[in-house]
This record gives structure tokens, C-alpha cells and sequence, in this order.
């Protein structure tokens, strides 16, 4: 499309140039990338490209003329491939918003209905009790038929026949029944390396029991299909999705093999993804569940259309932190966004202090009035698919699509999810993901705001009451190796539990050469990466000379030393400064700024801090000089 090159009525004359006098009004890709690389001076625009953890190239500028060719057809919402949406309608009416709880803590009757009468429509009990009238205690007042109780994943069939039960009590009509009864043997083996017999027969045996109460009741969704297993363990987006889409066609088979027909199998399934800090990756992901589920259901002579694929969003563990955990309703707040966009069903957000234990009532409060004010006050969910026709989010959506099918052919190649996990095959996968996804923490390109960027070491933590050890249930045989949750903050943590911890905070000082404007740029730099790791930095304005800096750092107290001023300082003073404080006593000596730096002596020198260096390495060696 051609825009005018006036708004209309404005008689003046466009003269909006770039520093070349490049006219920015030229609506062509070539003019905006001459003026991209002179905005740049020098930089290639190619260094703008980054690329996910599937290797899915991000652009700078996705345009008509070099974007559209390779996509999909989105289609229209409510029609194949369901890109925008499974209903033609959208979610004008809202998604579900759930709220989980630990069955086991005390008050819970209280909470959950307090939940229900302040806006959730929902609610997952996780490890709920096997027991009739433990179950009907704990679900008190809750009508059943209004706001469905769903069932964690990994849900044994006991507490599965408990709650259709006490459903089957309390409602009359079962077809106004809409829990889901999170049926995951395999996710539960993936979690705990256990499973009740062996697995392939554990399955079979789930399917025969899901095609009797599909007969029965026909609107509850008994499998669940959980990503979170996948992504809790570090998986990435493509991995997590293609291991949701096997473990679907492994139910698939199961369940026709029980007599239901691909349609109706497919309506036993609920698909759970998490939404994590990167918006548009999650709202694409989304988006290419549907198209991957379409095309399974076609291959599989079912009609897509009878078929719909409902998706529940959860935001994810991995991504919440300990420290600073005020900065997780952040993360929360732009996952549940995301999710909304790329049109989930159902929501879950998690607590901001839940990596630090049960959450607490503010902190459940905090939860549900996230959704609360997207739905209800910032309208999200009123657009239908209103992300749809942007050619980025088109092209990541199709890119991650063709991600999620390769891992699917890859599990099936190995025999499917179940057959992948017993050899070992998919856990070395995910392994292999999580390394470099740490490698990305490690070196901050994955930046954790709070924990590995602006760390606040004299924060008050919160103390919360720690998360029932029976949780999750691992009853069975050992199977496998089994997948543990990886938090992405956790490398950090355990360096400030360990200063936070000692009996003397560690600390390091900074030699601090030249005026403020002189050395103040890597100072900061430097007292920032040193207490992501709880070592408080010790600093003064500035010194004049390398005798002045080592003569302060003898009396400040501190073991360790960084250097930090500008390359040209360094070419002069570095290598006296460092001489300096070793004759004061310092054990360790850093240096802010890059190792390739030209002309510096480096024999006094221990190690270097940079944009991009190690930072969990550099806190390592710190840290055993330090604390020990």
C-alpha cells in the first residue's frame, strides 16, 4: 500500500531526510536499508539478526516484498488451518481464567472461593486428595457446574474417579461438566522417571478408560497434552511444542484403537503450553500449535473443523525468580498478554512468589487481577486475532511451525515421545537446549532483570511456606531418567544465597582511575555484574593516580579488585595500578573492559569483565577466593 506523502489539508513540503539527505519517505526495502547502515556508521544491518534457541533467524524489518511468498495462508479466524483462531468468533467472550492450588494447604476451601467470587473461572487443584469426602470438604460451596475444577497433569485415575464423582453428585446434567482431568502418564514419567507398569500398556489402559467416559461425559477433556513438562526442563519453543504434538498423536492412536474416531479422540485433549517473557515468540507459538494440529487431524482422515484444538496457556516456571520477585508480575503480565494474542483458551498465571514457595493470598490476588484487567479493563481479548498480518509475526508464526514438525518427526523417528524418552534420546536433547540456553544466561544475551541486570543486593526477601513434597506423586518403577525443573535464574541465586549467607557479605573494590565521567561508565558496569552475585561493590569518585587507588583499597576491608576506567587510561596506567594493588594485598584483580584490548599488561591481571563475558565464571572464581 502507498501512503500519501501529506496528510491531507498540509500544504507544506516533506523534507524529512536521514544524515545523507536519504529520503525516509521512499516505501521501498533497498532505500530503508542504505539508511538503516548510515543510521548504523558502519555496523552491518546483519548484525541486527538474532536467532532463537531453533535456530529461527529474527530480522530486523520484515516487509510484503521479501516475507509473504514463503508463508502459509493464514486463512480466516475460524477457518483451516485455524492460524487466527478456532472460532470464527474469537474469544470475544474471554478465555477461562484459572488459578491453581496445593490441594494439601490449610484455608484452601477459602482461597479457592475467594478466587471464584473475585473473577477466576477456574480452578487446577494439584495433588487433590483420592478420597471422596476429603475432595467434597475441600470443594465446598463450589459449584461444579458453573466453574469447573480441573486436575493438575500427571493426575492419578483415583483422583480422577474422585472428582467425576463428586461432579456426577452435585450436577445433574454431565454434559454441563467441563473439567479436565489431566490424564500424563507420560509427562508424569518424564517428571518423575517412574510410571505404574509399562508405559505403552499404561496408555492403552488410560485410552479404554477415556473412551468410556466420553460416552458419558461428553464435554469433559480427560488427556492432557503438557508442554510445561518440556519447558520447565529447558526445552526450547520448537521442542516444547513438537514433543506436545507426538505425545497428541500417540493419544490419537490410543484412543481410536479404543474405539473413538480421530474427531472424537480429539476432543479429549486439552494442549497446555507456556507463555513465557519473549511476547511475540509466544503468541506465535500459539498460533503455529494450531496450524501443526490441523495438519496432523488431515493426515489422520479427521475433519479439523469437528476437531478443534483447545489450548490452555500457563506462563511459565523457568522464567520466575527468587530474588527481586516483585519483578516476576512483569513477566506474568507480558505472558498472559502474549497468550491472550495468539488466542488461548484458558489461562494460568502464575504467582510472583511462587518460585519461593506456596503463594500467599496478595500474591494469588496479584495473579488473578492480571487477567482481570487484560480482559476486562484492556479489552485484549475483543480483537480477533489482532496480531494477525504482521509479516514478523506471520513469518515466526510459519518458521516455528516447520521448527515444531522436524522435533515431531525426529520423536517419531525414535519411536514417539514414550519410546524417545525410555532410550534417553529426548532428554539428550533437551539437554543439549538447556546448555545453551544457560550459555545465554551465563553471558547475559538472556538477561534476567532483577537477578543478572540491576540486582538490588539489600532487598528484603520474601519468605513464603515451602511448596508439600508430595506434590507430585512417584509411585511406580523406575523407567527412565527422569527431566528436573530448570529455573533460568538459578545459577545466580546460588551465588547470593551464598553471600547473603556468609558471615561477612564478600565484596569487591573499584579502583576507580580518572574523574567521574572518565571511569564511570565501566564502574557501573562492573558493580552491576559483581552483585548479581551478592558482592557488594566498594567504590569512591575517582582516583589520580595508582598509588592513591591501591592506598584505598588497603583500607577499604575488600580482597578483590577491579579496575575500571576508559582504554586510553589503561594504555597508561593499567599495569602500575594492578602492580599497585598486589603489593596492597589484593588476591584477585579484574579489569573492566575487553582482554583484546591492545597494549595492556596483563601479568597482574586475574581475569576480565566485558559486555558478553561469563559473568557466572568470573562469580565463580570470585567466589571461592571469597566465600569459599
Amino acid at each position: 500500500m502507498q501512503y500519501p506523502a501529506h496528510m491531507p489539508g498540509d500544504d507544506s513540503q516533506s523534507n524529512l531526510t536521514d544524515g545523507d539527505n536519504l529520503p525516509l519517505t521512499d516505501q521501498n526495502y533497498a532505500s530503508w536499508e542504505v539508511a538503516a547502515n548510515t543510521a548504523l556508521r558502519g555496523q552491518d544491518l546483519r548484525s541486527l539478526t538474532t536467532k532463537t534457541l531453533d535456530g529461527i533467524a529474527r530480522e530486523p524489518l520484515y516487509t510484503r516484498e521479501l516475507h509473504a511468498t514463503d508463508q502459509n495462508d493464514a486463512g480466516l479466524p475460524g477457518s483451516s488451518p485455524f492460524t487466527r483462531g478456532s472460532r470464527a468468533a474469537g474469544n470475544i467472550l474471554g478465555w477461562e481464567i484459572r488459578q491453581s492450588h496445593f490441594a494439601q494447604t490449610q484455608g484452601i476451601n477459602k482461597r479457592i472461593l475467594s478466587d471464584l467470587e473475585n473473577g477466576v473461572t477456574g480452578i487446577t487443584l494439584i495433588a487433590a486428595p483420592t478420597e471422596l469426602e476429603s475432595l467434597d470438604s475441600l470443594l465446598d460451596g463450589v459449584h461444579l457446574d458453573l466453574a469447573p475444577v480441573h486436575l493438575t497433569p500427571g493426575s492419578s485415575l483415583a483422583q480422577i474417579q474422585a472428582l467425576v464423582t463428586l461432579c456426577d453428585r452435585r450436577c445433574g446434567d454431565a454434559s454441563l461438566l467441563r473439567n479436565r482431568l489431566g490424564i500424563d502418564p507420560v509427562g508424569r514419567m518424564a517428571r518423575t522417571g517412574r510410571s505404574i507398569s509399562e508405559i505403552s500398556k499404561e496408555i492403552a489402559e488410560c485410552a479404554d478408560a477415556v473412551s468410556e467416559l466420553s460416552k458419558s461425559h461428553p464435554n469433559m477433556r480427560p488427556i492432557a497434552l503438557d508442554g510445561s513438562t518440556w519447558a520447565d526442563a529447558g526445552a526450547s519453543d520448537g521442542q516444547e511444542l513438537g514433543a506436545v504434538l507426538s505425545t497428541g498423536v500417540m493419544w490419537l492412536r490410543a484412543l481410536t484403537a479404543a474405539g473413538l474416531s480421530v474427531d472424537e479422540a480429539s476432543q479429549q485433549l486439552e494442549l497446555t503450553l507456556t507463555a513465557g517473557p519473549d511476547q511475540f515468540l509466544t503468541t506465535a507459538k500459539f498460533r503455529a500449535a494450531r496450524i501443526c494440529w490441523t495438519r496432523i487431524i488431515d493426515a489422520s482422515g479427521g475433519d479439523p473443523a469437528r476437531a478443534p484444538l483447545s489450548i490452555h496457556a500457563t506462563t511459565a516456571r523457568s522464567m520466575m525468580t527468587r530474588n527481586d520477585s516483585w519483578v516476576n508480575m512483569l513477566r506474568t503480565t507480558t505472558a498472559c498478554f502474549a497468550s491472550a494474542l495468539g488466542g488461548a483458551d484458558a489461562i494460568t498465571v502464575e504467582p510472583f512468589d511462587s518460585a519461593t514457595g506456596l503463594p500467599d493470598d496478595s500474591a494469588l490476588r496479584l495473579a488473578r487481577n492480571t487477567q482481570l484487567i487484560l480482559q476486562e479493563e484492556s479489552k485484549v481479548a475483543s480483537v480477533i486475532d489482532p496480531a494477525g498480518g504482521s509479516w514478523y509475526l506471520e513469518a515466526l508464526t510459519n518458521e516455528l511451525a516447520h521448527s515444531a514438525w522436524k522435533v515431531l518427526q525426529q520423536l517419531e523417528e525414535n519411536g514417539g515421545i514414550g519410546e524417545a524418552l525410555l532410550s534417553g534420546f529426548w532428554q539428550a536433547a533437551i539437554a543439549e537446549t538447556r546448555e545453551a540456553r544457560l550459555a545465554a544466561v551465563a553471558d547475559r544475551s538472556t538477561s534476567i532483570t532483577g537477578t543478572s541486570e540491576f540486582p538490588d543486593i539489600s532487598e528484603t526477601k520474601i519468605e513464603r511456606q515451602a511448596i508439600p513434597s508430595d506434590s507430585m506423586q512417584t509411585f511406580g518403577e523406575k523407567r527412565c531418567e527422569a527431566l528436573s525443573l530448570f529455573r533460568w535464574s538459578a545459577p545466580f541465586e546460588q551465588f547470593r544465597e551464598a553471600a547473603d549467607s556468609a558471615a561477612t557479605r564478600p565484596s569487591v573494590f573499584l579502583a576507580n582511575l580518572g574523574d567521574v565521567v572518565t571511569h564511570s561508565a565501566r564502574s557501573t558496569f562492573a558493580k552491576n555484574l559483581f552483585e548479581t552475585g551478592g558482592v557488594e561493590a566498594v567504590s569512591e569518585n575517582g582516583f589520580e593516580s595508582s598509588a592513591r587507588a591501591a592506598e584505598a583499597f588497603a583500607s577499604s576491608g575488600c580482597r578483590i579488585a577491579c579496575i575500571c576506567s576508559t582504554d586510553t587510561v589503561y594504555l597508561k596506567s593499567a599495569a602500575e595500578a594492578a602492580t599497585a594493588l598486589r603489593g596492597a594485598g589484593a588476591e584477585l584483580i579484574y579489569l573492566a573492559g575487553s582482554p583484546d584490548t591492545p597494549g595492556i599488561d596483563t601479568t597482574d591481571i586475574d581475569g576480565f569483565v566485558y559486555r558478553g563475558c561469563n559473568v557466572l565464571e568470573v562469580l565463580a572464581k570470585a567466589h571461592t577466593t571469597l566465600v569459599g
